[in-house]
């Protein structure tokens, strides 16, 4: 089931994308660039129960999504927003009760720096929902709950013959969540850890950059006045 929703998700940014390029040469104002993405993931969870025994588990697994953002490009830096939206499987026992995450989603603020024209160093941190799920043995004894949370992370981006690759490692802290099971309340505190590997798509063209960076155009064969 997972892996029919990502592979719908990618082929609708796959079109989506594909109709924003063909619009790009009328409407882009080359102030910024809107970029689309898809990556694998691996997903790690540490989660520290306290009641209703004391426990530990270390869900682990793997995963995939999209993102979408805005970068904005001043020189060497970069400025932007990202948000993102993940599906995975892991799971693992704290006790008796099996801990599992089912996705994540995040609104994220990134800066970063150009070592080169085409290598991105960056930094990012804002919001997470963690989507996990809670089970006992028995017939019901079940709970979902969404978390919410700070994720902060690093990653790299390479602009490579018209497509950019990138990998991203983001943390989140989820702590002091309450929830029921059969009657029987629990709470534990979540930290995830994501590693990400993926591929972004490039809507439109950043004529400022051009405009900045002569040199670096006339490399890539557009003309140069």
């Amino acid at each position: 089931m997972m892996a029919r929703l990502l592979m719908r998700a990618a082929a609708a940014l796959v079109l989506l994308t594909g109709s924003a390029f063909a619009a790009s040469a009328q409407n882009y104002d080359g102030s910024g660039v809107v970029k689309f993405g898809v990556f694998g993931q691996g997903n790690w969870l540490d989660v520290d129960q306290s009641l209703p025994a004391i426990a530990s588990a270390s869900p682990s697994g793997f995963g995939g999504g999209v993102s979408a953002g805005y970068d904005y490009r001043w020189g060497a830096l970069l400025i932007g927003a990202e948000i993102d939206g993940s599906l995975g499987d892991a799971r693992d026992k704290a006790g008796i009760t099996d801990y599992g995450f089912d996705y994540l989603f995040t609104a994220r603020a990134k800066l970063g720096v150009y070592p080169t024209p085409y290598w991105l160093l960056y930094g990012t941190a804002g919001v997470g929902y963690l989507g996990v799920e809670m089970q006992e043995p028995g017939i019901g004894n079940k709970a979902v709950e969404t978390l919410t949370g700070f994720v902060a992370g690093a990653g790299t981006e390479v602009d490579w013959n018209h497509i950019i690759l990138f990998g991203e490692w983001l943390y989140g802290s989820y702590d002091d969540a309450k929830f029921n099971i059969a009657g029987v309340q629990h709470n534990a505190s979540f930290d995830s850890h994501m590693f990400r590997l993926g591929v972004k798509f490039r809507v439109g063209h950043d004529y400022k950059h051009d405009y900045d960076h002569p040199q670096d155009y006339r490399r890539r064969g557009g003309p140069l006045k």
